[in-house]
């Protein structure tokens, strides 16, 4: 019976909607092509393209291959088969499909419709528009992955705290003309391609609810893998302390050892660098994230970290260079201390060996434990409190403390 919607409790009541969140599901606008060249856009089903606010436009068949492009202007030009065109216009260009079908932009398949705008001179930005529940169908899957049934408990933790975000950000990049970029800038987004019947079912179960602390949607932080505790927002971002984003030990009651995210393959990791590996990756990191001059860092004379925060991660790791010393603070860690380019150091949950002979670092070495910046909820540790047993709104409780989950539409 726990696995059939019928028999599931009740969700919370509906309650009254406080000013500024939504008291209907709101349409999102997702940033799929950001600032291209050109943008190719179809529908898998016969379809317009209206120009600005019109309500009917230039009849299309399905699957006819639009290219969209801007000029030096900034005006929006489409151009279909049979030198068939719409614009230039100084405003915006939809797709619009029949029915219930879909708009492909850039070979990949979402619901909704597409708008195309110009990015500036010569660029264009092909932007999704989709109703929040059907986003967070192509979200949900790649925040946490595909996973059984006897998870969905932490499937659907994934989904409030994803609509939590949502709803909480809209908005907040409008002057892109989109809410979200579809990247991890935002949250990742894969459109249809990437939904899944668990999915599915956990965010339908879970329509309209977010997580709210006194009465207004939290920061709904999240990551892979706290590796055993997660920390504090205040010890990860030159942030405020928030009582819903404090360090919260993951491990299991009546346990010494055991971790709800001790299956990840990120648990425990470790990394080293080679001299000269060390040297290439800081000397541009140091320029771009902690304000050394271009060109002036040579030798690394010394490599060391300074304090821990209450959750045990490096509160800071000192760099000191032939071109200066540089501090660098929290998250910031790790993306100055780079296994590679590219690619984020882990976490900033770990013990640094260095490798120094003659004044000069000639290599160094990580252990670290867990995958992400380590604020809110641990993903992995979701994962392992839902095969334990627990709700999603015990998951949910348990990584944001004296919260709870509302339904506002």
């Amino acid at each position: 019976c726990a696995l059939v919607a019928a028999c599931r409790p009740a969700g919370p009541p509906p309650r009254a909607v406080r000013p500024g969140l939504p008291d209907a599901e709101p349409r999102v606008r997702v940033g799929i092509l950001v600032d291209a060249p050109e943008a190719v856009v179809t529908a898998e089903a016969p379809f317009e393209i209206r120009v600005g606010a019109a309500a009917t436009g230039v009849e299309a068949a399905a699957r006819e291959r639009w290219v969209f492009t801007a000029d030096a202007a900034g005006q929006v030009t489409g151009q279909g088969p049979g030198g068939r065109r719409v614009g230039p216009t100084a405003g915006t260009v939809s797709v619009v499909p029949r029915g219930d079908s879909v708009v492909v932009i850039g070979g990949r398949r979402y619901r909704g419709t597409a708008v195309i705008r110009a990015a500036g001179a010569g660029r264009v930005t092909a932007i999704n528009v989709v109703d929040l529940e059907a986003y967070l169908l192509g979200v949900v899957p790649r925040e946490i992955g595909v996973r059984p049934e006897a998870e969905i408990e932490a499937v659907k933790a994934q989904a409030v705290a994803a609509r939590t975000y949502a709803v909480g950000n809209l908005g907040n990049r409008e002057r892109l003309g989109f809410d979200f970029f579809a990247t991890v800038a935002d949250q990742v987004y894969g459109g249809l391609a990437d939904e899944d019947p668990v999915v599915s079912r956990a965010v339908r179960e879970t329509r309209g609810e977010i997580v709210t602390y006194e009465g207004l949607p939290i920061l709904a932080y999240y990551h892979s893998t706290c590796g055993g505790r997660t920390a504090a927002i205040e010890e990860v971002w030159p942030r405020a302390p928030l009582p819903y984003l404090r360090s919260v030990s993951d491990a299991v009651p009546g346990t010494r050892d055991r971790f709800y995210c001790e299956t990840s393959n990120r648990f425990r990791w470790t990394q080293s660098w080679s001299g000269s590996e060390l040297s290439e990756i800081l000397r541009r990191t140091l320029v771009e994230h902690a304000g050394a001059p271009p060109g002036r860092v040579g030798r690394i004379l010394s490599l060391s970290l300074t304090g821990r925060t209450r959750s045990g991660r490096a509160a800071a790791l000192r760099v000191e260079t032939d071109a200066g010393t540089y501090v660098v603070r929290g998250d910031s860690i790790r993306w100055v201390l780079r296994p590679e380019p590219g690619r984020l150091l882990n976490s900033s949950f770990i013990e640094l060996d260095v490798a120094a002979n003659n004044g000069e670092v000639h290599g160094a070495s990580v252990g670290g434990a867990g995958w992400g910046h380590g604020v809110g909820m641990c993903q992995v540790g979701a994962l392992g409190r839902a095969r334990a047993g627990q709700s999603y709104r015990e998951i949910l409780r348990a990584y944001y403390q004296g919260t709870r989950v509302e339904r506002i539409y």
